[in-house]
């Protein structure tokens, strides 16, 4: 063990300080294979705000460079190293605070969504924040440090460790003596952390917004093409105040059929736990088998369909069919045909899976985000579509299918193509699948020439999304930065990096262009 490893292990507990290649190969890992990915140095996993000071005060003695890590559910290497540097791994930061009362929070960034959803329901309250779907394993200080399509309203404020030891207090965290439920006293301060990708320093603490629980209702229809889903969901977004809107094309909506057993056993249970009433339970429960295959159905080749599933909410479920009726006449109109609301009741009696880690046969899965204003959002997925097309033999040739997630939840759209694909897995995504699909699914051979095709047509679609005005969320060390800003914010955003981090030693490289 080195001497650093030692001073460490001191500081933290030996069994929270590790160098073993294992670990250390796995921490320098996201869900995509990067050629210039080196394996951490070290691994610590702090367990508290004061530790990871500690941890960050001494690695500034000793000049080494930081990656804060929480899951690693990300594909744009934001928690890959590309140099030798020590990964501060987060989620041992799992305390949970609720201030019912205030409708408030507080959690450690290693908290997963899942696990606060838990922790919430006997309040009957929810986050306000929007949570990836990967919440199961997926933490509260990922979505701080990557961002997500929509808003980052619901965190009211931070603590942060920063690159010499000091423990910055943000928005709703600043105050002494006071409850943290206001994030805009002053300057905001936490925005300025928020989708740094830990290039500004490691978050330990969230404050979040809560929520009361609310009724909701459900709609779904079929589309026999994307330019017609996509004019639907964009007036609906102009219109329709829906708390949630997501459109699959026909290769997506086939895998979302194919629920293995005991998947399809939970997803059913939590809908039935979630219903409130016999009746409404039998309803929804009838829609797990019947719906999906309904939408299959319509889906096949011959009449291939785009699927759009909206979720509305209000007091009572007859408020927020209020919505839906106002959606499915804009769906009608746009000729879409209604199919049974499955898949969003689904999704929100059970909101947190890691299901599509990979593709249905256990192909590696690995997608490519923008978010687009409205007015452009159905150009260029017809943009993208033709890059399909253009790219449609070479995929083939490699086994490479294609699928699309759109969705909305406020005046944007956010379109997400998938790569799907049969490779050898890594350890990262043997380490969530459950243990019959890791039996199935972690003897594929490695296929580097399908990776460097997918490697190059996420570039060719992301540049084609940013040709028609499109943003992105978790940046990383892939999504272009600075070069797209104006000067002088390309500018503030070197001052701040050189004020916070003088000497580049937070995860370098992340947020192209900070470091100047």
């Amino acid at each position: 063990m080195s001497s650093l490893a030692a001073a460490l292990a001191e500081r933290l507990g030996a069994a929270h300080v590790s160098t073993d290649l294992e670990s250390c190969a796995l921490a320098g890992s996201d869900l995509f294979e990067w050629p210039d990915a080196v394996p951490a140095e070290i691994v610590i996993r702090p367990g508290s705000t004061a530790e990871t000071g500690i941890a960050l005060r001494l690695l500034a003695e000793f000049g080494r460079a930081v990656v804060p890590r929480g899951a690693g559910m990300s594909y744009s290497a934001g928690v890959v190293p590309k140099g030798p540097a020590v990964v501060v791994d987060t989620t041992r930061l799992t305390s949970i605070s609720i201030d019912a009362a205030n409708l408030t929070a507080v959690v450690g960034a290693g908290t997963t969504w899942q696990a606060l959803a838990q922790a919430l329901a006997p309040h009957r309250l929810r986050a306000a924040q929007a949570s990836p779907v990967s919440g199961s394993v997926s933490t509260v200080g990922g979505v701080a440090a990557q961002n997500l399509p929509g808003t980052m309203d619901g965190i009211l404020g931070l603590a942060v460790a920063l690159a010499d030891g000091s423990i910055a207090r943000t928005g709703a965290l600043t105050l002494q003596h006071a409850p943290p439920f206001w994030r805009h006293m002053g300057p905001d301060l936490t925005g300025m952390f928020l989708g740094d990708c830990g290039a500004f320093g490691v978050k330990t603490e969230v404050a979040l917004r809560l929520a009361p629980e609310s009724e909701a209702a459900h709609g779904s229809f079929a589309f026999g093409n994307g330019a017609a889903m996509m004019s639907a969901l964009v007036e609906i977004a102009q219109s329709v105040p829906v708390a949630r809107a997501f459109a699959m094309d026909p290769v997506r909506v086939r895998g979302a059929g194919d629920l293995p057993a005991m998947e399809a056993l939970r997803t059913a249970g939590a809908v039935a736990a979630r219903a409130g009433s016999v009746y409404r339970a039998m309803r929804d429960v009838a829609g797990i088998a019947g719906g999906a295959t309904a939408v299959r159905e319509r889906s096949r080749p011959a009449d291939a369909a785009w699927t759009l599933h909206l979720t509305a909410e209000g007091l009572t479920e007859a408020v927020a069919e209020v919505g839906i009726e106002a959606a499915r006449r804009i769906a009608a109109a746009a000729g879409g045909q209604e199919v049974s609301a499955t898949i969003p009741r689904a999704l929100r009696a059970r909101p947190y899976t890691i299901r599509g880690l990979v593709g249905p046969a256990g192909e590696r899965w690995v997608p490519v985000h923008g978010m687009l204003p409205l007015a452009t959002a159905r150009d260029c997925l017809a943009a993208l579509e033709a890059a399909h097309v253009a790219m449609g033999a070479e995929m083939a040739e490699h086994g490479i299918a294609v699928s699309h997630m759109v969705s909305s939840a406020g005046a944007y759209v956010s379109i997400e193509p998938m790569f799907l694909w049969r490779d050898a897995l890594d350890p990262l995504h043997l380490k969530h699948l459950a243990e019959s699909s890791r039996a199935r699914f972690a003897g594929f051979a490695p296929n580097p020439a399908a990776r460097a095709l997918v490697r190059r047509a996420r570039e060719v679609l992301f540049g084609v999304m940013d040709s028609h005005g499109a943003v992105h969320a978790q940046i990383g060390r892939f999504y272009p930065l600075a070069s797209r800003m104006d000067p002088g914010a390309a500018a503030l955003l070197v001052r701040v990096k050189s004020m916070l981090d003088p000497r580049g030693r937070m995860n370098p490289g992340v947020l192209e262009g900070s470091q100047g």
